[in-house]
């Protein structure tokens, strides 16, 4: 009896240090995240649209668990498509297309994971789209992603779209930035929501797809008395979708962006001529090569990998980083775009040689952060330049 009580110890015993090896690996990366969970992109295949447009086939062997996430890269012209646990199947990793701005799409496995580069001649809209087990990628089209497409329903009058079920725009205010600039601040139900932003002369119209808004944002606001560059902003539904449409007094520069349900459109004071040289003379706080962001509630963490693999940095993130987030960033600075994530979150850094911590403000703050970081609760995503230089 006490030699099988002493066998049964020794195997729990045995099996709970298995146990910490194993979550030591994981959470250092010394253990592929395919090795628990394999996926394999089995074929890659191409069809022209008309118009000069692309249409890339990816086929994996089983369902993705969600759209990948991606991003952009202006100078070369790429886009970038990341799949988690997932490996290259086909008998060539790299194949050309030369079809309209398209040039070519390569694999790379690094990490657990596949990035699948296109390669374009110059930098175009396109969509992702997730159909079973297969990733449709539409190469000159505006950008939005989507894992359930539907057929796009028939037009109808907007009053007929004005209901509870389709209202998505939950509220359009108006602010003044510290620096004179006009900032529209659109609340979404739905951060997903595809939104086009274009200029004509001196307006901003702002289209939001597949929406509504309520009667009483349907309006005109006269902001005129802001000082800003911006007269006016009319609010209404149009269509199957909602619009703004933003006046300006005079000429003016403009920025949109995303950060989970909020829209914010930014109009600007021209530079003007005779300010280039002090312009020139003011260093513009982000130095970082410029790259451009879509995610669809993604995981914060899985955000600040991909920086880091953009990067090449060495990052360590606490583990009070959780939550997942919505993020559309055009040409932007990667420098820019990190601490707008952190921002968002509520999260800080601190750069420590070539080392950057990432927790919570009150976590950083906190004078035990050596300790934090050197326990095992705190996750390393070291990234060497030459594993990291993927597309």
């Amino acid at each position: 009896m006490e030699n099988r009580i002493m066998k049964h110890t020794h195997t729990r015993t045995w099996i709970n240090s298995a146990r910490r090896l194993l979550g030591s690996l994981l959470l250092f990366g010394l253990l592929p995240v395919a090795a628990l969970q394999a996926n394999t992109i089995e074929d890659v295949t191409f069809t022209t649209l008309p118009g000069e447009k692309v249409q890339i086939r990816l086929r994996l062997a089983e369902p993705p668990a969600r759209v990948p996430a991606s991003f952009t890269i202006d100078n070369p012209a790429r886009i970038a498509l990341d799949f988690p646990g997932t490996t290259i199947g086909t008998r060539n990793k790299s194949r050309q297309i030369n079809v309209g701005v398209v040039r070519s799409i390569t694999g790379v496995e690094a990490g657990g994971r596949t990035r699948m580069v296109i390669n374009l001649a110059k930098l175009v809209g396109y969509t992702t789209t997730l159909k079973g087990n297969e990733v449709y990628i539409n190469i000159g089209e505006s950008a939005t992603t989507s894992s359930a497409p539907a057929p796009r329903a028939k037009s109808a009058p907007a009053a007929a779209i004005s209901t509870d079920e389709a209202i998505n725009i939950l509220n359009v205010d108006f602010q003044r930035g510290l620096k004179g600039e006009g900032r529209i601040l659109v609340t979404l139900a739905d951060p997903n929501t595809p939104v086009e932003v274009k200029k004509r002369g001196k307006q901003v119209v702002v289209t939001l797809k597949n929406s509504a808004m309520p009667d009483k944002l349907e309006r005109r606001l006269d902001v005129i008395d802001f000082a800003t560059p911006v007269k006016t902003i009319d609010s209404f539904n149009h269509g199957n979708d909602a619009r703004l449409i933003i006046t300006a007094t005079t000429d003016f520069d403009y920025l949109s962006y995303q950060a989970n349900e909020k829209l914010a459109i930014d109009i600007k004071p021209p530079i003007k001529k005779d300010d280039e040289a002090a312009k020139k003379r003011r260093k513009f706080p982000y130095s970082g090569e410029r790259l451009s962001l879509n995610f669809q509630n993604i995981e914060v963490r899985a955000v600040l990998q991909l920086l880091a693999d953009f990067t090449g940095l060495n990052m360590v993130v606490s583990d009070t980083v959780s939550g997942n987030l919505t993020l559309r960033l055009k040409n932007v600075p990667w420098d820019q775009a990190l601490d707008i994530v952190l921002k968002t979150k509520g999260l800080a850094k601190r750069l420590t040689g070539n080392v950057m911590l990432i927790a919570c403000c009150r976590v950083l703050s906190s004078t035990l952060i050596p300790s934090r970081f050197a326990s095992s609760s705190c996750s390393l995503l070291r990234i060497s330049r030459s594993s990291a230089c993927l597309c």
